[in-house]
């Protein structure tokens, strides 16, 4: 089954060790979001362990993993994150992430752009539509 919900929360954020993207379905108590982060800056150990690569998280700690990202497309008012089998397996989906995104936020361009920088820094393939 698809992981799917609807974003009514999306935040970017810069903590000076990464940059963090997040979408909640709710934004004090949410029962379903999705979190990808990126390092600004990894050593040697952290390219050897995988951890160069974007963070993804859905739900909670148990639920995340390096890498494993395929292709990520923004088609009108959704953001889809294509995963591999092993990532897949590691946040207990089937596959595919599908959030439905307001897209008139105030925020949206920048957390838009963020996300094609962040998938592109790692040459995954980025699709935007309108």
């Amino acid at each position: 089954m698809t992981y799917q919900f609807e974003a009514s929360h999306i935040f970017l954020e810069d903590d000076g060790y990464a940059i963090i993207i997040g979408f909640a379905n709710d934004k004090d108590a949410p029962s379903k979001f999705v979190l990808l982060q990126k390092p600004k800056e990894f050593d040697e150990q952290d390219k050897q362990l995988g951890m160069d690569k974007i963070h993804i998280q859905i739900e909670d700690e148990s639920r995340a993993a390096y890498g494993g990202i395929k292709s990520i497309s923004k088609n009108q008012d959704h953001v889809l994150i294509d995963l591999d089998s092993d990532t897949a397996a590691a946040l207990e989906v089937e596959g595919t992430i599908d959030m439905i995104v307001d897209t008139h936020h105030p925020h949206a361009a920048a957390i838009f752009t963020a996300l094609r920088q962040m998938a592109e820094s790692e040459g995954i393939h980025f699709v935007q539509e309108e």
